[in-house]
C-alpha cells in the first residue's frame, strides 16, 4: 500500500471540509444563526458517539473513519468559533499601546472558551482512547489541535502573512492582534519540528507490519503535512482564499489591488 490513497483523502477531506465551513459561515454572517449550529451539534454528538463504537474496530476502515470522525469534531468548533458562537470573553480591538503580557492576556481573552471547548474535546477522545484498539479519532484531534495552536502562537509571536483578511466580520477585532511583522524564530523552528514529524510518520508508515497502523499512520503524515503547508503559508506571500475560490470564496477587492 502506497501513501496516495490516504493523503488523497485527506486533502479532499481538508479541502471540502474548509469550503463547507466557509459556506456554513457565511450563512452565518447573513443571518441569525438559527438552526444551523444545533443541527451541527446533533452531528458532533453522533461524531462523539460513533468515536465510542469505533474504539474496537481495526484495520482501515477503522483508521479512515476514526479519521473522519475526528474531522468532524473539529469541524464543530471551527463553525462554532467563525459564527461567534463559542469564541471568548474579549471582543473588542486589542489597544495598539498594549504590549507583552498585557496583549498575550488580551490574546487569550479572545479565545479562551474556544480553548477551553478544543480541551474538553481532547480530553473525552482521550478517555474513550484508553484501551482502545482503535484511537484515530483521538490521534486525529491531537494532531489538529497541536497543529492549530503552533500557528496560532507563531501568529501572535509575527508572521509576514497572517492573511487577517479572512476573519469574518464577527471575529474582525482578531486582525488587531496579528498584524503583518517581521518573521520570528519560532516559525521556521515550527516549519522544521512539522518536517520531522511527517517524515517520522511516513517511515513509521512504511515499517508497519499492519494494515491499520500503516493507514493510520500515512493519514496522520498527510494531515501533518498539510499543517506544515499552512504554517510556510504564513511566512510567503500567498492568499489562501485562492484554494478555494471554486467556493465562492473571492479575494477582496483591495486584495486585488495589492498584487
Amino acid at each position: 500500500m502506497t501513501v496516495a490513497l490516504p493523503f488523497l483523502f485527506v486533502v479532499l477531506l481538508w479541502w471540502g471540509g474548509t469550503g463547507a465551513l466557509i459556506l456554513l459561515a457565511r450563512a452565518a454572517e447573513r443571518a441569525d444563526r438559527g438552526l444551523l449550529l444545533p443541527v451541527a451539534t446533533m452531528v458532533a454528538l453522533g461524531a462523539g458517539a460513533a468515536a465510542v463504537a469505533l474504539r474496537d474496530m481495526g484495520g482501515a476502515p477503522g483508521a479512515y473513519l476514526g479519521f473522519t470522525v475526528g474531522i468532524v469534531l473539529w469541524a464543530w468548533h471551527e463553525l462554532a468559533f467563525l459564527s461567534g458562537a463559542v469564541t471568548g470573553p474579549i471582543r473588542v480591538a486589542c489597544p495598539p499601546d498594549r504590549n507583552g503580557l498585557a496583549r498575550f492576556r488580551h490574546a487569550v481573552g479572545t479565545i479562551l472558551h474556544h480553548e477551553l471547548a478544543l480541551a474538553a474535546t481532547l480530553a473525552f477522545l482521550a478517555l474513550v482512547s484508553v484501551g482502545a484498539s482503535n484511537a484515530m479519532a483521538f490521534l486525529t484531534f491531537l494532531a489538529l489541535w497541536g497543529m492549530r495552536l503552533s500557528a496560532k502562537l507563531n501568529l501572535f509571536a509575527g508572521v509576514p502573512n497572517p492573511n487577517d483578511h479572512l476573519f469574518p466580520p464577527r471575529l474582525a477585532h482578531l486582525a488587531s492582534l496579528v498584524p503583518p511583522r517581521r518573521m520570528s524564530w519560532l516559525l521556521p523552528v515550527s516549519l522544521g519540528g512539522i518536517a520531522l514529524l511527517t517524515l517520522v510518520l511516513f517511515h513509521q508508515a512504511n515499517v508497519s507490519s499492519t494494515p491499520g497502523s500503516r493507514t493510520a499512520l500515512f493519514l496522520l503524515g498527510s494531515l501533518a503535512a498539510l499543517g506544515g503547508l499552512e504554517h510556510l503559508a504564513m511566512g510567503i506571500r500567498f492568499r489562501l482564499e485562492a484554494l478555494w475560490s471554486a467556493w465562492g470564496w473571492k479575494p477582496a477587492p483591495e486584495a486585488a489591488e495589492d498584487g
